[in-house]
């Protein structure tokens, strides 16, 4: 292979190793020890910030984050990642280091100028709109680190009241603007989904003996696990305009039947742990929808009216 090949090659199989010496390379890569020495300094020059270690068991190996090596994309891919980048800048948090800006200037620098023009003219045309929240998030990325390494950990967590709880996160996700951290908690002996803003304090300091099993498809089971002794089935009769506004709720709108006049049946199952929410969410659509079940979320929305309605005319 010509040298530009061997030093792609090259840099793929230093981002592989923790540590390597001159000679495994020059082995691997099948030329002499002298060209490896050249070609190594070759990828310095070019940014890959090898170090070396002298000695007895010493050898080469990168100083900080790994190197990409060049990857050539077609124009569509190179939109795709372009405007999935856009998607994040409106995210004050991330679980991750928010190097955005930084990414999409070097992206764009070696694109062509058409495309680039086009690119332009897309980003006035097509906007990813997060709500934003002002909710700081302090914790985010140790609670991703904790489900990546599958810990107990001990959080301090404010709901209804503050209280400390011992969690396993398994994993987070974002909705609505909102990061969210799904795990098995070990006070309510289940999982639980807990807001991420919500959580005020974080240890590690936990009992690691009491960790459950993690392999993926148990990991798949507890995402999409509901216990069916602890689900109730959701009745709701919606206008044309209540049937807009579920909409915007996935998993209502994948529930959704349609009439043909526009209006709409949600006919699916809850959680109990959903009833306090969903009160507030279907009281706020007024007329617009009637909730026929179950019979407990009836009663607190009723109950609630009865209290707005107290609080009115006092």
């Amino acid at each position: 292979m010509n040298k530009a090949q061997r030093l792609i090659h090259l840099m793929m199989l230093v981002n592989e190793r923790k540590k390597f010496t001159i000679q495994e390379m020059a082995d691997e890569c099948g030329v002499s020890r002298r060209t490896m020495i050249r070609d190594l300094m070759d990828l310095s020059e070019l940014g890959v910030p090898l170090y070396s270690q002298v000695g007895l068991g010493g050898g080469y190996r990168i100083l900080r984050e790994k190197m990409l090596p060049p990857i050539s994309f077609t124009e569509h891919e190179a939109t795709a990642l372009f405007f999935a980048c856009q998607s994040l800048r409106n995210y004050k948090f991330l679980p991750f280091e928010n190097e955005v800006n930084a990414a999409l200037h070097k992206f764009l620098h070696y694109l062509s100028s058409d495309l680039k023009q086009k690119m332009e003219r897309m980003q006035q045309r097509l906007v990813f709109w997060v709500p934003p929240h002002e909710m700081e998030l302090p914790f985010m990325k140790e609670l991703l680190e904790a489900a990546i390494d599958q810990r107990v950990v001990t959080i301090m967590y404010e709901a209804a009241s503050r209280r400390e709880r011992m969690i396993q996160p398994i994993g987070l996700y974002t909705m609505s603007g909102l990061w969210y951290c799904q795990a098995y908690c070990f006070l309510a002996e289940d999982y639980r989904v807990f807001r991420v803003d919500r959580v005020k304090k974080f240890s590690s300091e936990a009992d690691q003996s009491v960790r459950l099993d993690t392999t993926e498809d148990h990991i798949q089971t507890w995402i999409m696990r509901m216990d069916e002794n602890d689900t109730l089935e959701l009745e709701v009769e919606l206008t044309p305009e209540g049937v807009r506004r579920c909409q915007s709720e996935l998993w209502l709108a994948q529930s959704i039947k349609l009439q043909d006049d526009g209006s709409g049946t949600i006919r699916t199952m809850m959680s109990t742990s959903y009833i306090k929410w969903a009160v507030h969410f279907f009281l706020g659509f007024g007329m617009e929808a009637n909730v026929k079940n179950p019979p407990v979320l009836r009663e607190r929305i009723r109950s609630k009216l009865q209290e707005l309605r107290e609080q009115y005319n006092s």
